[in-house]
């Protein structure tokens, strides 16, 4: 099955949280999800499995710090995370007996490209070909580049996964404020543009807002975007109680306003931080009725 055939869908259901569904589960607080594909891997499985019986289409890799820059304190290599990342995926998808597609996740390195950092543009080519080479060789269908907060670094990721990534196709996501910026200031009309002429396969949103506020910004991505859309927001915005940061918005008003994206245009529906298996079948139920 060739992840292309997914471009074909009116609508790819995407799964949600690892993160939270993984500190909800025992991960330390601070402490790197993606080590537990290598400690616990039964935890992270069994995650990938909740989204499979939710109707998910796509299951992403607990892979999203799996680079050197996010594993400084940490004995485990990007590459060895990276491929039992993928592996741990394969695996849940055939148990389940379902047909769904393997996301290789690419997250930022947590560190600026210079002028704003010291990171230089090879570093960073080379940073994220790791766990780009070592998940496309564990069976990714796909790369999912996700969380991208700045837009010099998406295009390098996208770079690398282009050189890298086998041809795979690669959907990229940035992290935009309710007001439609990334925190280096780019507007949605920018980075589209960009990231078209870098030649993704789709693109989108994720993180950063809840699904209201991707509905009001969705007009301005369908005014520019000529590659389908991806949204995955978070479950409202973040909110503090008791020292922590929660995420208030339920299963039912989150799918109700991801089904007014499904009826805007958009292809690929998802979450992201706060999110569960119980957002994610709601949404997979609001949007067969589209």
């Amino acid at each position: 099955m060739q992840f292309s055939d997914a471009f074909s869908k009116k609508h790819l259901i995407i799964d949600g949280g690892m993160g939270t569904m993984l500190q909800s589960a025992g991960l330390p607080a601070g402490a790197s999800p993606d080590v537990w594909n290598i400690t616990n891997p039964d935890a992270v499985r069994a995650v990938h499995a909740a989204y499979l019986a939710a109707g998910a289409d796509v299951i992403t890799s607990n892979t999203f710090g799996s680079t050197t820059p996010r594993l400084k304190r940490i004995t485990h290599k990007p590459a060895e995370l990276a491929a039992a990342g993928v592996r741990l995926v394969k695996e849940a998808i055939a148990a389940s007996g379902k047909t769904a597609y393997a996301a290789l996740d690419i997250g930022p390195l947590g560190e600026f490209l210079e002028p704003l950092g010291d990171l230089t543009e090879e570093e960073a080519l080379a940073f994220f070909r790791e766990p780009i080479e070592a998940g496309i060789a564990a069976g990714a269908d796909c790369i999912l580049i996700e969380t991208m907060s700045a837009l010099d670094e998406a295009l390098v990721c996208v770079k690398a996964a282009k050189q890298y990534g086998a041809g795979l196709p690669v959907l990229c996501t940035l992290t935009y404020s309710p007001a439609g910026r990334l925190m280096t200031g780019e507007t949605i009309e920018t980075v589209v543009a960009a990231l078209e002429e870098a030649g993704v396969d789709a693109l989108g949103c994720n993180c950063g807002v809840g699904p209201e506020q991707l509905v009001a910004l969705l007009p301005r991505f369908t005014a520019c975007a000529t590659k389908p859309l991806v949204m995955q927001p978070n479950a409202g915005l973040p909110e503090y109680q008791d020292g922590q940061t929660v995420y208030l918005v339920g299963p039912d008003a989150f799918a109700s306003e991801m089904q007014k994206l499904a009826q805007g245009g958009v292809w690929g529906l998802g979450g992201c931080c706060g999110t569960t298996p119980e957002h994610i079948a709601l949404v997979t139920k609001l949007a067969k009725q589209d």
